[in-house]
């Protein structure tokens, strides 16, 4: 009986030690996450009168925080392009956002 005790408690400590380690990896995993894009959103629009369709996007890309950056691109007949602004805490951070891209960062912030 006490071998078999001994035995359980020596499994019980292995099972404690690698619950620990399993649950400081979740931790270090979870602090991650919270950097990732998790907050999308998404408007399309015709920014000029001689082009038809909304060809033209604005596209925020946010972390847990709202932190991220928005992309936007404005098609013409001749020429698109494109235009990166960062995102700080769900708000502009260094770049005027045009409307389009305010409201892209609004619909990313409620998600």
């Amino acid at each position: 009986l006490q071998k078999i005790l001994e035995e359980y408690l020596k499994w019980a400590g292995e099972n404690t030690e690698n619950i620990k380690q399993i649950s400081d990896r979740l931790d270090r995993v979870q602090q991650k996450a919270k950097m990732h894009f998790q907050r999308m959103g998404l408007v399309r629009f015709n920014p000029f009168e001689d082009t038809g369709g909304d060809q033209s996007f604005a596209l925020a890309l946010l972390d847990e925080n709202g932190t991220g950056i928005v992309i936007s691109s404005l098609h013409g007949r001749d020429v698109t392009r494109m235009y990166g602004k960062p995102v700080k805490e769900g708000v502009e951070a260094g770049y005027e956002f045009s409307e389009e891209e305010k409201e892209a960062v609004k619909k990313a912030m409620k998600k």
